[in-house]
């Protein structure tokens, strides 16, 4: 290809707020914003797409895993049958549209567990047919609220997503951790430098086990916590910890009812009341369920003081689609009191009150009890209020926490780039939608289900997120648009042009692919363009192009080297594949 007949770069970037990799690739030239949240890939990006794929095609066919396709529109009855049309759509995630003559409603595809199911559920009938794992790459739609970053987190988007059925829960598991390591697989030869397998919260597509691949970088949308002395690792919504539990005494003491005017924050409090830590104290924190539905309804969650709620801990906990901390008028309404000062003494207007794991054991403790301007000290358990029948652990894990795997290290916070999910469905989707089959007695048992999703145009920013520098991207070869830039110095000097042209037309025929500089610019130009684009290798036609000479500069290690045209058609035809 030459770059006189290419799709131009722009070499600076207009828009404020982008992230390296967003900004570097649109200047680069491999994509461009239509809409919010919606994005052409040029002709770059879609070369680096299809390497992707590649990829991605040839592990998975390698671990025996077979390809399809299926549909973007997916009738809204098929979703019914699992009860997810209901939630999409209150979510506000999932685009709808409906046929014009018979007006049957459909959606465009977020994901694709129903379709795929109900078509396994019509071929598959024995044991005998099991297990399968099929595996398609296609485009997805999701109504995010807030587009950002790009292709990080867009309306329409393309993914990989792979399912896998089986005749029982250790074949499942089986196949997860076969998928465990085709994206291990995937994720090195794209060139990812840290991809992190950490545990995660499965969200709306349910099951009971998840893992995310999480591409380590500043810039990463999700905090991830890893064990410094094992290999636990979790995103922080799905976090365990150890934290310190300091020693409670077991006499107990008065209570004391305190004025604590304008007092109303755990800080606040250690320096109202002198001694007292945030260990000693339980606050007690509103949440209003299932906000946007026909029927909320109010919580409280006591936890202690020193720490946080993990919202999606939560969430899971009371089975809801959705949470939020309630506004002011709601807690003033269910506690009598302004923020601050809600309390377990006494609350009574919440449909549950849950006490995290972290207050068991505490005496003698200061909390509110839902009166303004006012907090108890010395309250405890079994004498000021009734002890707690059971404990949820809603906490959020913090870096420094102790390690819960093995106890000895301690968390490490980091940031990263979900560029893969896989998931253990168990049996929910087959269940709903019939999906059945016999065993060896004759009896009919349920199916197994796995899925395993790559978000490939994620992955295809999380690799310029880790591979770049002051001057461009630095493409991977396995990904790269092209292998090689090479270039002219003048493009005016016939020499030159007759050595470059001579040069890419023996790299093309030992199956090199080139972008070829012949524009009537300045080296410089062509210099700035090279580093931006991030080709492997910039080969530089100059001054020595009479002695049979060219300048091989590798992008990522900036080493140079002149060599004659036999060399380096030499070099690339012997070179290592990935």
């Amino acid at each position: 290809m030459r770059m006189s007949q290419h799709f131009p770069t722009t070499r600076r970037s207009t828009r404020e707020g982008l992230i390296d990799s967003q900004r570097l690739l649109e200047q680069a030239g491999y994509f461009r914003n239509v809409a919010s949240g919606v994005h052409a890939l040029l002709p770059l990006g879609w070369r680096v797409l299809q390497r992707v794929r590649q990829i991605v095609f040839e592990e998975m066919e390698r671990a025996g895993i077979q390809n399809l396709q299926l549909p973007i529109l997916q009738p809204r009855e098929l979703w019914q049958q699992t009860e997810r049309w209901d939630k999409y759509v209150a979510s506000k995630t999932m685009f709808t549209t409906t046929e014009q003559h018979s007006g049957a409603v459909f959606g465009l595809s977020p994901t694709a567990e129903e379709v795929v199911t109900m078509l396994v559920a019509g071929e598959v009938h024995s044991y005998r047919d099991l297990p399968v794992i099929l595996h398609q790459i296609g485009p997805k739609f999701r109504d995010e609220i807030r587009p950002r970053f790009g292709l990080l987190r867009a309306r329409e988007f393309e993914m990989s997503d792979a399912y896998s059925f089986d005749i029982n829960e250790e074949g499942m598991r089986h196949s997860f951790e076969l998928l465990r390591l085709v994206y291990e697989r995937i994720f090195t030869r794209a060139g990812l430098i840290n991809c992190l397998s950490v545990h995660a919260d499965s969200g709306a597509i349910g099951g009971q086990g998840s893992a995310e691949s999480m591409a380590v970088c500043a810039a990463g949308e999700d905090v991830l916590l890893t064990c410094d002395n094992c290999d636990y690792g979790a995103n922080a919504e799905k976090a365990e910890s150890r934290y310190p539990r300091p020693e409670y005494t077991t006499e107990l003491q008065p209570v004391q009812w305190e004025e604590t005017p304008n007092i109303m924050t755990v800080e606040q409090l250690e320096t109202h009341f002198p001694g007292i830590e945030a260990t000693d104290m339980i606050k007690t924190i509103i949440f209003t369920v299932d906000p946007d539905s026909g029927s909320p309804y109010e919580v409280a969650v006591c936890i202690r003081g020193d720490l946080e709620i993990n919202e999606t801990k939560l969430r899971n906990a009371l089975k809801a689609d959705a949470l939020a901390p309630s506004d002011a008028s709601v807690v003033r309404e269910v506690t009598g009191a302004e923020v601050g000062f809600a309390g377990p003494i006494g609350l009574k207007n919440v449909a549950r009150h849950l006490f995290d794991e972290s207050v068991k054991g505490m005496t003698n403790f200061l909390c509110g009890y839902n009166t303004t301007d006012h907090h108890a000290l010395n309250v405890n358990f079994g004498r000021d209020i009734p002890e707690p029948e059971s404990y949820v652990s809603v906490h959020a894990a913090r870096q420094g926490d102790q390690c819960a795997a093995c106890e000895h290290g301690t968390l490490r916070e980091s940031r990263g780039i979900e560029v893969g999910h896989i998931f253990m469905l168990q049996q929910g989707y087959a269940r709903s939608l019939n999906a059945t089959f016999t065993d060896e007695t004759g009896a009919e048992q349920v199916i197994w289900m796995g899925c395993y999703g790559i978000g490939t145009t994620r992955l295809m920013q999380a690799i310029v997120e880790q591979n770049n520098d002051k001057d461009g991207i630095i493409w991977p070869e396995s990904v790269a648009p092209y292998h090689a830039y090479v270039m002219t110095a003048r493009a005016s000097d016939e020499c030159q042009k007759a050595f470059a042209d001579q040069l890419v037309s023996d790299l093309m025929a030992v199956g090199v692919e080139v972008l070829y500089d012949d524009r009537t610019i300045s080296a410089g130009e062509k210099f700035m363009d090279a580093d931006l684009i991030g080709c492997p290798w910039r080969i530089t036609v100059g001054r020595k192009a009479a002695e049979g000479l060219a300048e091989c500069r590798n992008r990522r290690t900036k080493e140079t080297t002149e060599e004659a045209i036999d060399a380096i058609v030499h070099k690339f035809a012997t070179r290592s594949q990935c």
